[in-house]
């Protein structure tokens, strides 16, 4: 198993409002979750009120390696932080959390994935699963230059059931954040995702990028009941939106669904780089973007997508004469 780096902050959030702190040491060469002695209290974090904060940060500079996996056991928390100083400036510095072989955890409030300013956070999943019923904010209370990402490959983010997926402006105004889905593996299940805002009216606007790559014609979809994509108040100096898809393998030979939107309402706002009928090359395959397609699970046209438009469609596309729909 490669060596995988986290820093993390964890942080169970008390109706006291008082804080116990149990932070990440890894001072003996500790690598994985669920050694106990690499954390300052000699135990694991768990659910119990007496570990209200949970730290995973780069004390005295150095950022120390663990993994969460399967070894850790089942448990949740209400909050959990990942960021810290990236000292050399690259985001392979930066606080690293990576969700392997099973590991779960439960988030109560929120995890926040960046933390405050000049601080960066990442978070890796290949397997395992987040069960979500506060938030996840990617990119929280960043400023310009850092932020955090958040990419999934395998295992599941579970949040239909109140669960919120923040990419860019959580937590405040300019946060960035990037969202990267890789091949088809993974599954994504959230109540709300909101990318460039963290409401419906516009609170905390920022600069919030999607990212699927397309393996071998096929990728995650985001399931969401509702889907909310830039500044849904206009502010368009404040919150800044980008949808990037590439593919490798295979050349797709059907429509690729990105936005599952489950609810009932439209999406509200588009990619400011990404309007309808935008065309992206696929792995060397034309496919046109629509905010308003029928491929999910309700029958209702308001899905997010790539589809394969015939040729003289694309034609009509360059001079913006036509909005492209998937054909019922």
């Amino acid at each position: 198993m490669k060596v995988k780096i986290l820093v993390v902050v964890l942080a169970c959030l008390m109706a006291t409002g008082a804080y116990a702190t149990n932070s990440w040491k890894a001072t003996s060469g500790e690598t994985y979750w669920s050694e106990a002695t690499g954390w300052s209290s000699g135990a694991i974090p768990d659910d119990s009120t007496t570990q209200g904060q949970v730290k995973l940060a780069n004390n005295s500079g150095a950022y120390a390696p663990c993994t969460l996996n399967s070894d850790a056991g089942t448990f949740s928390v209400n909050k959990v932080t990942i960021g810290g100083t990236a000292t050399s400036g690259l985001w392979a510095d930066s606080p690293q959390l990576f969700i392997v072989d099973g590991g779960i955890i439960g988030i109560g409030v929120e995890m926040q994935v960046g933390d405050s300013s000049s601080k960066r956070g990442r978070v890796v999943q290949t397997g395992g699963t987040v069960n979500l019923t506060g938030k996840l904010e990617v990119g929280y209370k960043s400023v310009a230059g850092y932020g955090g990402t958040y990419t999934i490959s395998g295992g599941a983010i579970a949040g239909s059931s109140g669960g919120r997926l923040y990419v860019g402006g959580g937590g405040a105004a300019g946060s960035e954040g990037v969202l990267t889905i890789q091949g088809s593996a993974a599954t994504i299940d959230v109540a709300y995702l909101y990318v460039g805002c963290s409401s419906s009216t516009g609170t905390y606007t920022g600069t919030g990028t999607v990212a699927f790559e397309v393996v071998n014609g096929a990728v995650t979809a985001i399931n969401a009941g509702s889907v909310y994509i830039d500044d849904p108040t206009n502010k368009a100096a404040t919150s800044i939106t980008s949808l990037l898809v590439s593919g490798t393998g295979t050349a797709p030979t059907s429509d690729i669904l990105l936005i599952n939107n489950t609810g009932t309402s439209a999406v509200s706002g588009v990619f400011d780089d990404a309007a309808e009928g935008t065309i992206f090359n696929v792995n060397g395959v034309n496919m046109a973007l629509t905010y308003t397609y029928i491929g999910g699970i309700d029958g209702l046209a308001n899905d997010v997508a790539l589809v394969i438009p015939e040729p003289a469609t694309i034609a009509l596309l360059s001079l913006g004469l036509l909005a492209i729909r998937r054909k019922k």
